[in-house]
């Protein structure tokens, strides 16, 4: 065991590899596909038949979406992911009032 050290020690070959790729997933923005599910808030009120704006707070960033929704939704409303329409656009559901304090 003391041979492969240099690949499984704390400084070995494939901690270091493990390591930078935990940390290029924290970086990368997470796709339109990915926020399916996720909760965030109108800020820019979303017509009937139009596009609006999201803001969501995903492992500690704060991203903006364009967004459309069956009804119109006001400044503030809370809304869930419920499909990734492109990869820069959401389709949203009305939640209700916040529960936590992001975004």
């Amino acid at each position: 065991m003391a041979q492969l050290g240099f690949l499984l020690g704390p400084g070995g070959l494939l901690t270091r590899l493990r390591d930078a790729w935990c940390r290029r997933l924290t970086r990368t923005t997470p796709t339109a596909h990915a926020l399916v599910g996720e909760a965030g808030r109108v800020v820019t009120p979303i017509p009937r038949g139009g596009y609006g704006e999201v803001l969501f707070c995903v492992r500690g960033r704060t991203l903006k979406y364009a967004a459309r929704a069956r009804t119109p939704l006001a400044f503030g409303a809370r809304v869930r992911v419920s499909a990734a329409l492109s990869p820069s656009a959401i389709e949203v559901a009305h939640l209700g009032p916040a529960a936590d304090g992001c975004p």
